[in-house]
């Protein structure tokens, strides 16, 4: 219990730290605005697409690279040592420091050094080290860790950095980025001129020619791997790629996530020392570049990792870092609390699992609300949700996550249950709702009464057979959407069928780590979608949607033949041409949209909503982006409901805003958490499922 009271106690740190809060925040909207800006600007997709195949290929033949590249990094005059763990590189570091005899070594900024703990060791050797990317040495002043890959100093206002490097250089910096860089550069030239050893790390290195790729604009990387007369790089085994075209590729691809720029300042592809044949055509190094360059290539766990067909794609990461800055979690909590002892978020937890222990990574997964925004993000497809719950199921679910799934996975307990409170229930409700629950998951919230409407099983209406998967929430606390959807469909010419038989889709038990629970009930699921045969399987969760298109067909492979029959009821009443024709000049009034988070990044639908909601003569109110969570995520809330509040404050804020008496939207746990939480407001609010709307409006 000690860790994870010490956790809560740096969670609930972080969340009152309003310098903290105030450096996310401006951090996590610049970098997301010009990211959203640049990528209409190039084929951002394409890039994608084409990075992704790359760290396919590439991470299944790294022994074969790496061979390649050690061949022809060292015909290029470069000396390749291997390192199986950090030690063994600490080591071979160690040995080129004191065969050179050197007293400073600089650096430019490595995560890789954070990894083995370069810095600490080398010091208490006797070494001086001085970092020269800016966030680097701000952190080295402040005798802290990177909260952020590319962004080091990411937790700091530009106030707190001022006054650090006021109290460190014993002059007055005042607050003010420029002057602040000004300040810097100064501060290091004499750094780099006096330097004995430069250390860096690389982006990629290319087998077919020996060449270490650095991507950076700060211009000390080049400074740092040029002026010293030697020069170390430390290169992980992950990022090996065959050609120079690959790696050109995947910088198209990582720097606009990375930066929100087409291009950085520099670029350097480093092939062995520096060395001239302007002499008689003879060849000889060290010219004004360095005269020797040593590269140490670690694994750290990795190559194990690469021969799993699951966990491999981890590897495809190339430390872009913006997964992190579109994260609500990471937003809110920023990179010291979420993420691993060296690498942050939740990358950083996969990363975590590879570079240390399974078990430092056990005590981080509860952290990721699966939202799916750093799977829709990532330049290169990284599923960072679907490895997290993978690593959930390696942990094993904990009791009371083993006694919540069994209740989802017994229907008729989970129904006989629901009865007997919604008995209990009584004299706490007021208007359809419980009064305000004294438990933090629950605190200042007014939850909708538990409503176990018994479901006929009849058919009603006909002509092509709808089977409406309904899910949990729809069925305990929101029975009205599953009628509004019958309803609407039965008069537009449809069968629709609702069998009791029906089970949980299995997201509460995927995500709770109980992957055998999740099967038995897609097994139950699909017998009961074989034996109705509908033309068509509707949802109203977008979570339960991607549950049973995506999981079931891995489940039991038979199944892929319903996935095309799959629809969210808000895509299929606009794929299927049920709207009703827009009336221009009448106007119902505005409606905010909240978009669920499984919806836009699972589905990939956007533009639906709006087709809908329109063609009902309602004003659409969009809220700008990035969309913002609304918090509930599921079990994610009941693990970390000071984190959850956290994100419903920007959404709040963001509904208030707007103006709007009306919040649609498409998820009902969205929908329990608009409603729950919407309460509490001064202003009166409308909040419906798209369903709910539809019905209502088309109704005769």
């Amino acid at each position: 219990m000690f860790p994870l009271r010490k956790q809560k106690k740096k969670v609930k740190k972080a969340l009152n730290d309003s310098n903290l809060q105030k450096a996310l925040e401006k951090a996590s909207s610049s970098h997301f605005k010009k990211y959203n800006r640049i990528k209409d600007e190039i084929p951002w997709e394409e890039h994608k697409e084409k990075a992704r195949r790359i760290r396919e290929e590439c991470v299944k033949r790294l022994p074969q690279l790496i061979q390649k590249f050690t061949e022809e990094a060292e015909k290029a005059g470069a000396n390749v040592h291997n390192a199986s763990t950090p030690e063994e590189a600490l080591s071979a570091i160690e040995k080129i420091v004191r065969l050179k005899n050197a007293r400073l070594i600089i650096k430019s900024k490595s995560m890789v050094s954070e990894e083995i703990h370069l810095n600490s060791f080398l010091e208490e050797k006797g070494f001086k080290v001085v970092e020269t990317d800016l966030g680097e040495w701000i952190i080295q002043l402040a005798k802290e860790k990177p909260s952020h890959i590319t962004a080091p100093a990411l937790h700091k206002t530009k106030e707190e950095i001022a006054e650090l490097l006021s109290h460190h250089l014993g002059k007055n910096v005042p607050p003010d980025p420029g002057e602040i860089v000004k300040v810097a550069r100064e501060e290091m030239r004499k750094y780099f001129i006096e330097a004995d050893i430069g250390i860096s790390g690389a982006n990629l290195a290319v087998a077919e020619s020996g060449t270490l790729v650095i991507i950076s604009n700060e211009g000390n990387a080049r400074l740092a791997t040029s002026l010293p007369p030697v020069h170390i790089a430390l290169v992980t085994i992950e990022k090996f790629v065959e050609t120079l075209e690959q790696a050109i590729t995947l910088a198209k691809a990582l720097i606009p996530a990375s930066s929100g720029m087409k291009w950085t300042s520099y670029v350097s592809f480093i092939t062995g020392p520096s060395r001239t044949t302007d002499i008689e055509k003879e060849l000889v190094t060290g010219v004004h570049g360095p005269k020797e360059l040593h590269i140490i290539v670690l694994d750290n766990g990795r190559l194990k990792v690469s021969k799993d067909r699951e966990l491999d794609k981890i590897l495809y990461c190339l430390k872009c870092g913006g997964c992190m800055l579109i994260c609500p979690v990471f937003q809110s909590l920023g990179g010291h609390v979420y993420g691993g002892p060296v690498y942050p978020g939740g990358i950083g937890v996969l990363l975590t699992s590879i570079t240390r222990t399974n078990k430092e990574a056990y005590s981080l997964l509860d952290f990721c609300a699966d939202c799916k925004k750093c799977e829709e993000f990532c330049p290169v497809g990284i599923p960072t949700g679907e490895l997290i719950q993978k690593l959930k199921t390696k942990r094993m679910p904990r009791l009371w996550e083993k006694a919540l799934s069994f209740f989802f996975r017994e229907k008729s307990l989970a129904e006989k249950s629901a009865k007997v409170l919604s008995i209990l229930q009584k004299p706490f409700q007021k208007n359809g709702y419980l009064i305000s629950l004294p438990f933090a998951w629950g605190k200042g919230k007014s939850f909708p009464v538990i409503k176990p409407a018994k479901i006929s099983g009849e058919d009603k209406g006909k002509g092509k057979k709808v089977y409406l998967f309904q899910g949990c929430l729809v069925k305990f606390f929101f029975p009205e959407i599953r009628e509004s959807v019958i309803n609407s469909l039965s008069r537009l010419g449809f069968q629709v069928v609702s069998p009791p038989e029906q089970a949980c889709c299995g997201a509460p038990s995927l995500h709770l780590g109980n992957e055998k629970d999740v099967q038995k009930l897609a097994l139950k699921n699909i017998e009961s979608f074989k034996k109705l045969n509908p033309d068509y399987i509707l949802t109203v969760c977008p979570t339960g949607n991607s549950i049973l298109k995506k999981l079931y067909p891995e489940i039991h492979p038979t199944f892929s033949r319903w996935a095309d029959k799959i629809f969210d009821y808000t895509e299929f009443m606009v794929e299927k041409g049920l709207l009703p024709k827009e009336k221009k000049g009448i106007q119902k009034g505005t409606v905010y949209y909240h978009y669920p988070c499984h919806y836009l990044n699972s589905l990939k639908l956007r533009d639906e909503p709006k087709k809908m909601l329109r063609s009902l003569s309602f004003d659409l109110k969009e809220e700008e982006e990035p969309f913002t969570c609304c918090g509930f995520c599921g079990v994610f809330s009941l693990n970390n409901p000071e984190i959850s509040a956290r994100m419903w404050e920007k959404k709040r804020k963001s509904i208030v805003k707007s103006g709007a008496g009306i919040v649609a939207t498409d998820c009902p746990g969205c929908l329990l958490q608009l409603r729950s939480n919407l309460k509490k407001e001064s202003q009166p609010f409308h909040i419906f499922h798209s369903a709910e709307l539809f019905d209502r409006e088309t109704k005769a």
